[in-house]
């Protein structure tokens, strides 16, 4: 039996593990309030890193943040969290989380606190704020 033929037998046996990982297994409350508050308050909590471990730190918020944001991005499963991934204005606010979170990070691998404190105050706090002020009024940082 060649590769193709072996693609061709497991490939439907593993399509339902497939969709069964791509469900959310978590409401956009609790991975909000469990992952990406903390993270962006370890993010906004930056003083001045000078150690590899001390930006070690601020890399793997960055990498949190994005994974968070990615696993968002079709909603969750909370009672308003399909009708939120269905607004197009989310996936805006889930991309430009997603690549704050990437200059964040690259700002911390450079060790560039200046871009790093931009990246955060710049690119990060509005999406957070208007994402708030559109689907959750009343939750603002």
């Amino acid at each position: 039996m060649n590769n193709h033929q072996w693609l061709l037998l497991v490939a439907p046996a593993l399509l339902p593990c497939a969709l069964i990982a791509a469900e959310p297994e978590s409401s956009v409350m609790d991975v909000m309030t469990e992952i990406v508050t903390p993270v962006t308050n370890t993010i906004w909590g930056v003083e001045n890193p000078q150690t590899d471990e001390e930006w070690q730190v601020f890399v793997d918020a960055a990498d949190e943040l994005i994974a968070a944001a990615e696993s968002v991005r079709d909603g969750g499963t909370g009672p308003d969290d399909a009708a939120r991934a269905a607004d197009p204005d989310w996936k805006v606010f889930v991309d430009a989380l997603v690549a704050s979170g990437r200059a964040v990070r690259q700002a911390a691998e450079d060790r560039d606190l200046d871009a790093f404190i931009t990246a955060a105050n710049d690119q990060m706090y509005p999406p957070c704020e208007e994402c708030h002020l559109r689907f959750l009024p009343g939750m603002q940082q």
